[in-house]
C-alpha cells in the first residue's frame, strides 16, 4: 500500500519550486504541489498568509452560561471579541489585556467557554449536524474541541462516544469534559482503526478528525513547513484510509461520517476520499450542510479525482483568514 501510494503521489519540484521553497523554508515538494494547485501570485499569498500568527477564538458553553453575559464579563477584562456568525456561538478574541490570559480567566475555569487556537476546529461539528438524543462517535477525539461541541449541539441528551489513541491526551479530553459540565460525553482509548471490532455499536454520526501532516497550522508551528517528507506523507495517508474505512464500517445505513483534517494537501484530502469510494460501493459524498467556503478540487498533478470531491469543503488561509481545513460528508448506502 505504501509503494502504491508513494508511486501516485511523488512529485518532481521544478526550479521555480525550489526558489520559492529556499525563500519561504518549505520543502520543495510542498511548494510544487502548491503550483499545481493555483497560479503563482496566489501561491505566494498563502505562503504570506501562513507567515501570519491567528488570533485564538472561544466556543460560549451556552448550556451553562448566557453568552450575552459572558463577553460582557470577558469585556470588563479588556477583552475585546468579535462574534462568528456562522458559528453562532464562536467568537474571536481579537484583542486581549497583559492578564488573565483567556485560557485562565475564572469564566474559563468555570467551564463557560473552550479555547481554540483558530474558528475552523468550530465547522466539523456543525457539518455533522448531531441531534439531541443522537449517539455519535468521534474517532480521534482529544484533546476535545470537536466532541465538545457536538455533545454541546445535542443540548446535553443522547451520547458522543469520544474515543482517542493518546492516554495522555485522553486525560486532557477527560479534564474539559468535566469542566464543561457535559454529562453525555463517554471517552474510550483504543485505535481507532481497531473499533469496529471493540465497539458493536452501529452509528447514525461519526466524526473523523483524521490526524494529518498538520500542513494547514503551519502558521502555528512553522516546523511543518519541514516536517513530513514524502515518504511521510504517504504513510500519514495509508493510516488516513484505514481509519476512513474502520469509520464506514461502523456506520449505519443511511448514516454519515465527516471526514476531516487540517491539512491542505490534496493527497490527504480528495485523494483519500477517492480511493475509498473507489474501492467500496456502499458509501458516497453529499453536499454538506453548509459550505461558506471553497470546494474540494477535481484534479492535481497527474492525478485525477471523482468529480464528487467538488461536495467538500477546503479552508484556505489566505481566502478565508483561517487555519487550513478539509471537511466532507460521506454517506453509508445499501
Amino acid at each position: 500500500m505504501i509503494k502504491e501510494i508513494l508511486k501516485d503521489i511523488t512529485i518532481e519540484p521544478s526550479l521555480r519550486a525550489k526558489e520559492l521553497a529556499n525563500r519561504y523554508g518549505y520543502r520543495p515538494y510542498m511548494i510544487e504541489r502548491y503550483l499545481n494547485i493555483m497560479p503563482e501570485e496566489e501561491v505566494i499569498q498563502l505562503l504570506e498568509a501562513f507567515e501570519r500568527r491567528l488570533k485564538p477564538v472561544i466556543r460560549c458553553n451556552d448550556l451553562r452560561v448566557n453568552c450575552d453575559e459572558l463577553i460582557k464579563a470577558l469585556s470588563k477584562l479588556g477583552f475585546e471579541l468579535r462574534p462568528i456568525k456562522w458559528s453562532g456561538i464562536g467568537y474571536r478574541v481579537v484583542k486581549s489585556p497583559k492578564s488573565p490570559t483567556i485560557g485562565s480567566t475564572h469564566e474559563y475555569l468555570k467551564g463557560y467557554y473552550y479555547v481554540y487556537r483558530d474558528a475552523a476546529s468550530l465547522i466539523p461539528p456543525i457539518v455533522l449536524d448531531p441531534k439531541p438524543g443522537d449517539v455519535v462517535l468521534d474517532m480521534c477525539a482529544a484533546p476535545g474541541g470537536k466532541a465538545t461541541h457536538t455533545a454541546q449541539l445535542m443540548r446535553g441528551s443522547g451520547v458522543v462516544v469520544a474515543n482517542d489513541i493518546s492516554r495522555r491526551r485522553v486525560i486532557a479530553l477527560i479534564n474539559h469534559v468535566k469542566r464543561l459540565g457535559l454529562t453525555n460525553v463517554i471517552v474510550t482509548n483504543y485505535d481507532a482503526r481497531k473499533l469496529p471490532k471493540v465497539i458493536k455499536l452501529r452509528f447514525k454520526k461519526i466524526l473523523l478528525d483524521a490526524p494529518c501532516s498538520a500542513e494547514g497550522g503551519i502558521m502555528f508551528d512553522p516546523e511543518r513547513k519541514v516536517k513530513t517528507s514524502i515518504n511521510d506523507l504517504a504513510m500519514i495517508i495509508e493510516r488516513e484510509l484505514s481509519l476512513l474505512k474502520a469509520a464506514i464500517d461502523m456506520l449505519e445505513e443511511g448514516g454519515v461520517v465527516v471526514y476531516t483534517t487540517c491539512s491542505i494537501a490534496p493527497e490527504e484530502n480528495e485523494y483519500v476520499i477517492t480511493k475509498v469510494i473507489e474501492s467500496r460501493d456502499d458509501v458516497k459524498v453529499v453536499e454538506p450542510n453548509i459550505n461558506l467556503w471553497s470546494r474540494g478540487i477535481e484534479e492535481f498533478h497527474r492525478l485525477k479525482f471523482i468529480s464528487d470531491v467538488r461536495k467538500c469543503i477546503r479552508v484556505w488561509p489566505h481566502k478565508h483568514g483561517m487555519e487550513g481545513f478539509f471537511i466532507c460528508t460521506l454517506r453509508k448506502i445499501s
